[in-house]
Order: structure tokens, then C-alpha cells, then sequence
């Protein structure tokens, strides 16, 4: 049980982000890749690097925040260096997933006192070698890499693929030569010493214009032009270094080691003479009688000046080595030897469970358990309930991870896992106002601000949270853009999801977190008898935490209407309070109102229910809410008044009585009324309704929908 049709092909493209790798080489070498990638790939990015060039975003057929792809067969690393290797862990841990990489060189491996100089480097890139591991093709850049390669790994399935030429070298006509170029960098190993010497020690040389590029700082721009005269343009971009090749005389590259070299090959493109260090990657690209000792000053000036004196014959014998470099066919050679996709496994799928459970007191909680009872009949699923930890995330041996949130601080290491590495979410809510402020009111007006496109103020999300009826913002967005899927249990937050961030998410109808019998007479007898429930007194039950958004000042509102015609009702909000009560406890008091019982077993709770001759559940400021304590009354078999919204989310039955969403008492002591006066509900209408909410039904629905 896999749901995973078809193939998917999934490139990091995080090396594109990074300012030390998006530029030449590897950038280069990426960018290529991904022009001549198969169509609908997926590309991975980081929110948290500086953003893709659009020109790269726009190529993929989606992009994902995070590593967590549903559907990857084939994963692609064009740069297994770049740091944060782990990002990518649970498509490197997934076994149906095939993974291939591009390997440049081990140069910072072979020479660690230059490279590896602190404990954090040497951590990060051995880190980053021991993930390099995980691939199971390799396409080095060169020979020499792959000789390098098989040295420290073994015999490793590896194909050469080169590195295709830049675009922008293309279709630019030759200038009159007039300089020596050398595009070089800040790092040591490009020698640019060597051919300033060598351009020093002969007259000639001397008087020929120099030119190197790279980034190099003052102290070393002044040693470098002690040596003899020189350019240093610093970075430049690829139109400009394109016309630097085209006004060259020769082009030397003198590193102590590279990888590949693309300022060999470009110079041979652009027709003009190119020169490198006898190492064995520039070995791969010239014939031995172009290449110099990386030491060997005399040597290089030998070597100019028989260059400069038979150009042309340079040229010509050196027309056609960069042939094997044309972008194109880089990128052939490797996407066709992407291996092929792991063949479907037949075996009960593994589910990784992110959520509070009991004795967590949570009515999210208590659905979580319900659900793991009910999917463990179906998949193994592991269960984590705090602390939270990544690794569960990032596990590439879950078929899916999925993360239960609910709209409460209790959520926020879950709703931080899913945004950062990716999960399928269960929200159990229409909006997160409350999570959104578990750090305070500036992080959520920053989200508010993403939302709506304008600048939200904290004064403004501090009335939100006191009147939930003026909220403009939902907090969803960047929960919408990080979970694979994002299921709800109402089609208002889909509907939103859509309009307002270009998301597909999912609903899925709430289930019976309880099995729910009906309430015999000998049952109810029994519960108001223990719970000191008079013979002539009428109940009436409101279940669940006390919060703002239940209304709580309208229900006393309403009760007191409803008193006057029925002095016998009695009213009581079964649950923890979680909400500031000193306005409204003298008029409860007056009324004979239990504002909160505290937190009740769920024998009391069912005891309550089969105590009561109606129930009531009012719910402010949030289209798309569910309550669980509404489907266990009308479970129960009670008489319930609903807020209209609340009720049609859950698709309650026709008895339970609807009042307007925007809570009117008056309305609301009629509705009570009229369920106190009427007889229970038909018992085939509530067992119809508890058999189309079965959890075990829902948690098959929820696996299809997370696979």
C-alpha cells in the first residue's frame, strides 16, 4: 500500500540560493541541469536562504519548502556539499526513493589544514561526506573525481559526466586580442602568484595587459600587483567575462586543484589558446604539451611565449576539446542514466504520529487517540507525543508523517516540525489566531501581514483575540505551503486555502471520536442520581473548555429568558475553564449557572450526557469550526441547540436545533424551549448519523489521503 504512482523526479536546488555556490561552477553546472530537466519535476528549496532566481523557480513544475515530496521516486543533488545536508533526510533515508548526486571534487577532504580549519567546519563537511553515502549513482564532473571518488568509497556505480558550457558564451564573435585573462577567486589553490611571476620574469610578457578576475580583498589585490601590473576587476558578470574571453590572447589557469576547470574548456569554446597547471583534472581537458607545473615559473613563461608566438596553431589544435561540454549533451548523458524507480513494496505502510495525547487534556488529544486506535488496525504507526523531535519528521522509513495540530500553544513544536521539514497536517481548525500568538502578538502580525497584504499591528491581533467576530486573517499561509496535504474537517478553510494562497487543501468530515450507545432509562436514572440532579429539575449541558469563542455571555443571556418561563432548568458547562469568568459569575451565580466543572473522567462525561434533557454548543468567530462535544450529545441521543455553522460542519442530524452564528439569546431560549419540550431523538435517525461518523471509517480515508 503505497499510493505513489508514477515517477517523480526531485532536484535540490538549494545550491542555487546560496550565494558561495549559485555563481559559476556548481550554479553553472545546476542551472544547466535543471533547463534540460524532463518536464513536472519538483524542486526543493530553503525559505530560510536567500530566494531562487525566478528564471529557476519558473522551470520547475512545482517547488517544495522542504524535503517531504509524496510521490519522489528519483532524487537528483546537483551540489552534496552545500550545507544543511540533513534538510534533505527523509528523501536520503527513503529506500523507494533512488538517489543520484553530482560530485565536484575532495578537495577540502585532501587538504584540511587549509580548508577544514575549525571544529564546525570539519563537523559540517564530514557530516555532508557521510550523507554523500546515501546515493546510489554518482556522477562526477571528471576522471580524476571519480578516481577520487572510488578511493574513499568503494566501487560505487558512477558515470562522467562533465560540465556543460554556459549559455552565455554562445553566439559572441572573437575581439582583437590584447590580454592575458585568468579567472581566478579568492581561494589560494587558483595560483594567480604563478602567472604573475612568469608574466614578470620576460620582457615581452611584462609589457602584455593582464587581467584576473575574482574576488580578492585589498591586502591581497596590493601583494598580487607588487608582483607586476595587473587588472583585478573583482566578480564579474558572465556578459562581462564573456567579452574578457573574446579579447584574450591566451587564458591560463594555474590552480594547484580543481575538480573540473571551466575556464579551460570556455577558452577552447571562444577559440582562444588555454593554458593550465599539470594536475590531473586539467590532464583530462589539454594535451600534455598545453599544461605547466603548478611551481614552475619558468616553465609558464616558456610556455607564453610560444603560445603567443604561434597562436593560430594553438587554436586549431585545440578546436574541438570542449565539444563534449555543450550544455545539451552534459545534460543527456545524465538524465538518461537516472536510475530506475524502486518497484512498489506489497507490506501494511509505516505512519509516523505527531500529536498530544492523554492524559494531555485536549479534545485534539482525545481525537488523536481515538484515530491511533483506529489507524493501527490499518498501518504500523508510531506515536509521538512530546517532546518532539525532527528525527520522526525527517525519517525517510515513515510512508508518511503526519502532524495533528489545533489552535493552541500546546501545538507549537508540531507546527514548527511541519513547516520546517514537511508532514501531511491534520488542522482541526479553521483558523490559529491561538497558536499563532504562543510567542506573542508582533510574530503573528507578521503572519497576519503575509496574509492580507497589509501592514497588521499588534493592537490590531489583540482585538482579534478578544472578539474573534473581527478577525480578518486565518494564519494559515505558511502551514498551507508546507504540508502534503493539509486536510481539514470543513470545506470553509479549503475554500479559503485556495482563494487566498493558490492551495489545494483537503477536507475530511469529522468523525465520532467515541462510540456513543443510547441512554437507557436505568443509565439516566443512575447519572442524575449521582449527580444530585432533582427528579423535577430540567438539564441542560454545554460541553468542552470555556472560551470566548463558545459565547459564554450569551448563553447566561439566554438562560435567563429561558428561566422565567422554565424556573426548573438548569444549566451547566461541563469542562475546564480557560477564560477570564469575574464579569459574568455574579449573573451565573444569580441564575444558578455552574460556570465550569473542571476537567471530568470520561465516565463522568458520558455520565452528564445521559444526565441531561438538552444540550447546548455555541461557537463565535470562525467559519469551518467543529465540536466533537456536539456529535457526543447528539451520540448521547440529547435534544442539542447548535450555532448554525457548527452544526452544518459536522452535518448534524435535523433535530439538533440551529440558532444564527451571530448569537442572539432570545433565539436561543426559544431553540432551548422547544428541546426541552420535545421527546428525544428517533434512535435510527442518531444511529445513522454515529454509523456515517465512524472513526475507523475516517482513519481509511485519512491513510488514502496521506499515502
Amino acid at each position: 500500500m503505497r499510493g505513489r504512482a508514477g515517477v517523480s523526479l526531485v532536484i535540490d536546488l538549494r545550491c542555487l540560493q546560496d550565494p558561495a555556490y549559485r555563481e559559476r561552477g556548481i550554479g553553472n553546472h545546476a542551472r544547466n541541469l535543471i533547463r534540460h530537466a524532463p518536464p513536472g519535476w519538483v524542486g526543493v528549496y530553503d525559505p530560510v536562504l536567500p530566494a531562487l532566481p525566478e528564471a529557476v523557480a519558473a522551470q520547475a513544475g512545482r517547488l517544495s519548502p522542504h524535503g517531504y515530496v509524496p510521490g519522489a521516486t528519483l532524487f537528483l543533488n546537483p551540489s552534496p556539499f552545500t550545507p544543511n545536508q540533513e534538510f534533505c533526510a527523509r528523501l536520503l533515508t527513503d529506500a523507494r526513493v533512488r538517489k543520484a548526486v553530482c560530485v565536484y571534487d575532495f578537495i577540502p577532504f585532501d587538504e584540511p589544514g587549509r580548508y577544514l580549519r575549525t571544529a564546525g567546519a570539519r563537523l559540517d563537511y564530514y557530516a555532508a561526506l557521510a550523507w554523500l553515502r546515501r546515493y546510489d549513482l554518482y556522477f562526477p564532473i571528471s576522471v580524476p573525481t571519480e578516481a577520487r571518488l572510488r578511493e574513499l568509497f568503494g566501487a560505487v556505480e558512477s558515470v562522467v559526466t562533465g560540465v556543460g558550457l554556459p549559455p552565455f558564451l554562445q553566439a559572441l564573435s572573437p575581439a582583437v586580442p590584447r590580454h592575458v585573462l585568468m579567472v581566478g577567486g579568492d581561494d589560494p589553490r587558483k595560483n594567480p602568484e604563478l602567472l604573475l611571476r612568469a608574466m614578470a620574469s620576460r620582457l615581452r610578457l611584462s609589457e602584455v595587459e593582464l587581467v584576473i578576475t575574482g574576488g580578492y580583498d585589498e591586502a591581497t589585490a596590493a601583494r598580487l600587483r607588487a608582483i607586476r601590473p595587473v587588472a583585478l576587476p573583482g566578480r564579474v558578470s558572465d556578459p562581462t567575462l564573456a567579452q574578457l574571453y573574446a579579447g584574450a590572447l591566451v587564458v591560463v589557469t594555474p590552480s594547484r586543484a580543481e575538480g573540473f576547470s571551466m575556464p579551460v574548456v570556455e577558452a577552447c569554446r571562444m577559440g582562444v589558446p588555454s593554458l593550465a597547471s599539470d594536475i590531473p583534472a586539467h590532464r583530462a581537458l589539454l594535451p600534455t604539451r598545453f599544461l605547466f607545473g603548478p611551481d614552475d615559473v619558468e616553465g609558464l613563461a616558456v610556455l607564453l611565449e610560444e603560445t603567443l608566438r604561434a597562436r593560430e596553431a594553438v587554436i586549431a589544435a585545440q578546436a574541438g576539446l570542449a565539444a563534449p561540454f555543450a550544455e545539451d549533451a552534459v545534460a543527456a548523458k545524465l538524465f538518461a542514466a537516472l536510475p530506475a524507480p524502486v518497484p512498489p513494496a506489497s507490506r501494511r505502510p509505516r505512519i509516523a504520529l505527531l500529536s498530544p495525547l492523554p492524559p494531555t487534556r485536549s479534545g485534539v488529544a482525545d481525537h488523536s487517540a481515538a484515530l491511533l486506535a483506529a489507524l493501527r488496525k490499518l498501518a504500523q504507526v508510531d506515536a509521538f507525543c512530546g517532546p518532539y523531535s525532527r528525527l520522526a519528521v525527517q525519517d525517510g522509513g515513515y510512508d508518511a508523517v503526519l502532524c495533528v495540530l489545533g489552535n493552541a500553544p500546546l501545538h507549537e513544536e508540531i507546527y514548527q516540525l511541519c513547516l520546517r521539514y514537511g508532514a501531511a497536517c491534520l488542522c482541526h481548525d479553521a483558523r490559529l489566531l491561538g497558536l499563532a500568538t504562543t510567542n506573542g502578538l508582533a510574530p503573528a502580525a507578521v503572519l497576519a501581514s503575509e496574509e492580507l497584504g497589509r501592514v497588521v499591528s499588534e493592537d490590531e491581533i489583540a482585538a482579534w483575540a478578544a472578539d474573534e467576530r473581527q478577525r480578518e486573517a486565518s494564519f494559515l499561509g505558511r502551514l498551507a505551503r508546507a504540508a502534503r496535504p493539509l486536510i481539514f474537517h470543513a470545506p470553509q478553510p479549503v475554500r479559503l486555502c485556495q482563494e487566498r494562497f493558490d492551495v489545494q487543501a483537503q477536507a475530511l468530515p469529522f468523525p465520532m471520536m467515541r462510540p456513543h450507545a443510547p441512554v437507557t432509562p436505568e443509565e439516566r436514572e443512575a447519572a442524575r442520581a449521582g449527580l444530585g440532579i432533582g427528579p423535577a429539575e430540567q438539564l441542560i449541558v454545554s460541553f468542552g473548555f470555556l472560551v470566548p469563542a463558545k459565547a459564554i455571555g450569551a448563553a447566561l443571556a439566554a438562560f435567563a429568558v429561558l428561566k422565567r418561563e422554565r424556573p426548573a432548568a438548569r444549566l451547566v458547562f461541563v469542562g475546564e475553564v480557560a477564560m477570564d469568568l469575574a464579569a459574568l459569575r455574579d449573573e451565573a451565580a444569580s441564575l444558578g449557572v455552574t460556570l465550569g466543572t473542571g476537567f471530568v473522567s470520561p465516565e463522568a462525561y458520558r455520565a452528564w450526557a445521559a444526565a441531561a434533557d438538552a444540550g447546548l454548543q455555541l461557537r463565535i468567530g470562525q467559519a469551518g469550526g467543529v465540536s466533537a462535544a456536539l456529535q457526543d450529545g447528539i451520540g448521547a441521543g440529547l435534544n442539542m441547540v447548535a450555532s448554525r455553522d457548527l452544526a452544518e460542519t459536522i452535518n448534524a442530524p435535523d433535530y439538533v436545533l440551529r440558532v444564527a452564528d451571530m448569537p442572539d439569546p432570545a433565539e436561543i431560549a426559544g431553540a432551548l424551549a422547544r428541546a426541552l419540550a420535545a421527546p428525544g431523538p428517533d434512535e435510527v435517525m442518531r444511529a445513522a448519523y454515529c454509523a456515517a461518523h465512524d472513526m475507523q471509517a475516517y482513519a481509511v480515508r485519512l491513510l488514502e489521503m496521506i499515502l
